[in-house]
């Protein structure tokens, strides 16, 4: 047994010492007599004047230094010891909290990012004309890759509210019920807290896509969201990003060297840090810590050529 432990005990113990002592010979205990009908207290004799100035005040003087003095004990030790009684109790709870998150991972997350949430795959959206499986993303270092992106204030926010509203146009359905999902807040926020508890500390140096074309890469990543050739339309309807055949005019370019190139560096850093929505969820990822930046460079190349004037 500890000593935090011997020391609860033993304050319990005298906590109940005093109690008793307190209401079988002290000021609590019932005076006079017990039989139905008793006198009201109020309108009880009391002790005479001698009595209240002799023994009666010797009495309570007595009990309020005895109080005093076990208020002194048990007050220090009560602040002592408490702190690490609720800290301890935390720490079950976070326990608890971390299990119930991997049941709750292992039964609705672990078929598309993987048992060890370090990423796999999903079924592409019904009618959405798509044959090839959609990458889900690994899980395991999701604070990495958006801890240094302007884009996301708060990472494990972010992490709540992608859980809760899904991703529109992706095999992501919304868990939250108030989406329109299977989950309560307390069930998402414990498959958050297991999944913080797992993360790596860095993200490995992207591979994928090195030597590929930029068609390749566009037709492999983004036209699930943009469509193909990023015309905006997908074979179930318009795409749930928008066309991307103006983006560079969006951006300002006119064929001016220097507005061209600015273009091109905002389509860039649109590409690597993901696009934000004020007041709610980046829509589009950070493919920084995914896509290499020779890949990226070729995929800016591929989106600057199927730019087309607007009508």
């Amino acid at each position: 047994m500890e000593a935090r432990d011997i020391a609860v005990i033993v304050l319990l113990v005298a906590l109940a010492g005093f109690a008793a002592a307190y209401f079988v010979v002290g000021p609590g205990r019932r005076r006079g007599p017990r039989r139905a009908g008793d006198i009201p207290l109020s309108m009880r004799p009391y002790h005479s004047d001698d009595e209240l100035e002799s023994t009666g005040l010797e009495r309570a003087m007595s009990w309020g230094v005895a109080l005093t003095l076990f208020m002194a004990f048990f007050l220090p030790v009560y602040w002592v010891l408490e702190p690490t009684r609720i800290n301890e109790w935390k720490d079950v709870f976070y326990e608890r909290d971390l299990e119930h998150g991997r049941l709750e991972f292992a039964e609705a997350c672990a078929q598309c990012h993987g048992g060890n949430a370090s990423g796999g795959s999903a079924q592409p959206p019904p009618g959405s004309g798509l044959e090839a499986s959609w990458p889900a993303p690994a899980l395991n270092n999701f604070v990495a890759r958006y801890e240094d992106n302007p884009n996301v204030e708060d990472v494990e926010e972010f992490m709540l509210e992608t859980i809760r509203r899904g991703r529109a146009g992706t095999p992501m359905p919304a868990w939250s019920a108030a989406y329109g999902g299977a989950m309560n807040d307390q069930q998402i926020e414990s498959i958050v807290a297991y999944l913080l508890s797992i993360q790596v500390d860095k993200v490995e140096e992207p591979q994928a896509f090195r030597g590929a074309g930029g068609a390749e890469i566009f037709d492999a990543n983004c036209v699930r969201c943009h469509g193909p050739g990023g015309s905006g339309q997908r074979a179930d309807g318009p795409a749930p990003a928008p066309e991307l055949i103006h983006e560079f005019a969006r951006y300002g370019a006119d064929g001016t060297p220097e507005n061209d190139r600015a273009a091109r560096e905002a389509v860039r850093h649109t590409i690597e840090e993901g696009r934000r929505v004020p007041g709610g969820l980046p829509p589009m990822p950070a493919w920084q810590g995914v896509l290499t930046e020779d890949a990226i460079t070729r995929l800016v190349d591929y989106l600057q050529s199927i730019q087309q004037r607007a009508s």
